[in-house]
């Protein structure tokens, strides 16, 4: 019985320190994509991004594989691309290639299975984040993403009311 409590209360306090690491680390890095944003215009970012032959692509690609963090720099410096009207191909090929081409995975993956499986590993994760940012653009899926200002407005508009119910004697 006493296994199970330490287990619990280092579980409990696991959960506490990563759950307090991660906020500070989304507070810290959303400020950083804040603070850029002011720095750098939206026009600057449009041009990037949003450039033709592939270059966007290739710099989003970029972009995303140095973020050293999960979600936790990922959501906010995608929610400054949205919000700065960069191309939305390139922006999907950062929000793919971002998870799966942070320094950690690559260093580690280097450590563990030498330098030509990671660079395999490289090219197909960015290959595919390409191809697949590519089709998601060409099907048109640009118009699933939700507008910040249309989701508010629209978030105050709905009706709430719950139907009565049917009392039956």
């Amino acid at each position: 019985m006493d296994d199970g409590l330490a287990m619990l209360t280092d579980a409990s306090k696991m959960f506490l320190f990563l759950a307090v690491e991660l906020s500070l680390l989304f507070l810290v890095i959303s400020l950083g994509v804040s603070l850029i944003r002011q720095r750098v215009s939206d026009t600057k970012i449009q041009a990037m991004l949003g450039a033709r032959k592939g270059k966007g692509y290739v710099i989003a690609a970029l972009l995303g594989s140095i973020t050293p963090f999960c979600s936790c720099s990922t959501i906010p410096m995608l929610r400054g691309l949205l919000s700065a009207r960069a191309g939305f191909g390139p922006t999907l090929t950062f929000l793919f290639v971002s998870p799966l081409l942070n320094p950690i995975i690559v260093g580690l993956m280097w450590a563990t299975f030498g330098l030509k499986i990671t660079l395999l590993y490289t090219i197909i994760a960015v290959v595919v984040s390409v191809l697949s940012s590519l089709l998601l653009n060409k099907l048109g899926f640009e118009r699933y993403v939700i507008n910040a200002k249309e989701a508010k407005r629209s978030a105050c508009l709905v009706n709430y009311s719950v139907p009565k119910a049917t009392i039956q004697s």
